[in-house]
């Protein structure tokens, strides 16, 4: 019987130990399960995480973009262009020139360049009759305006070519195309400032105009 006894202690300890190492697998398979699902909870947020940050990012790109866009369309607002500002005598000589119906009027600046007059003014005209109209209209302005002048032409001898001289504001000279073409005094200046005249910047009225028109035919 004792014998027994020992035998049935023995089975109850080993069923015990078996039962406390099947309880401490099953607990530790239970936290290595758990942990595995806290794992994978925060890898899950850390990508959503990411995600949400990679979405903010491109959004303040596209942000960004638009923003230099609209900087980049924004027009621009140009200077308006400075007038230039004339003498009196380049004034009053291109205005009568305009009138006489004189062609490709040519502004050369000679201050620093020439010590001949501080402005040079040359024209194309299609006449002896058109240059010597010009020449008188020029002489009764500035007879009129009580300034320097003189005149240089001989009609019928060198009517491709006049020159009205104001002293030292300006200088005129009057070509016949061939002639201008020929002598280039655009080009012998080259180093001085030229500026193509335009009539509106001069001629008044229209009316004023007509008139000296039919006075001319």
């Amino acid at each position: 019987m004792t014998t027994a006894k020992k035998t049935t202690t023995k089975k109850t300890t080993a069923v015990k130990k078996t039962a406390v190492k099947t309880t401490a697998k099953k607990t530790t398979a239970t936290k290595t399960a758990a942990t595995k699902k806290v794992a994978t909870k925060a890898t899950a947020a850390k990508k959503t995480a990411e995600k949400k940050t990679a979405v903010k990012k491109a959004t303040v790109k596209k942000t960004v973009v638009k923003k230099a866009a609209a900087v980049k369309k924004a027009p621009v607002k140009k200077a308006a262009p400075k007038k230039e500002a004339y003498t009196e005598a380049v004034k009053n000589a291109a205005e009568i020139l305009f009138q006489l119906r004189a062609q490709n009027l040519q502004l050369i600046d000679l201050r620093g360049v020439s010590d001949t007059s501080d402005f040079m003014i040359i024209a194309t005209c299609e006449s002896e009759a058109q240059m010597q109209a010009i020449l008188d209209e020029l002489n009764k302005e500035f007879k009129h305006q009580g300034l320097q002048h003189r005149t240089e032409y001989k009609p019928g001898i060198n009517m491709r070519w006049a020159v009205f001289d104001a002293g030292f504001d300006l200088m005129i000279q009057l070509f016949e195309e061939t002639k201008r073409e020929e002598l280039a005094f655009d080009k012998l200046y080259s180093d001085a400032k030229i500026t193509d005249l335009e009539e509106k910047n001069f001629v008044k009225t229209k009316a004023k105009k007509a008139k000296v028109e039919d006075e001319l035919i």
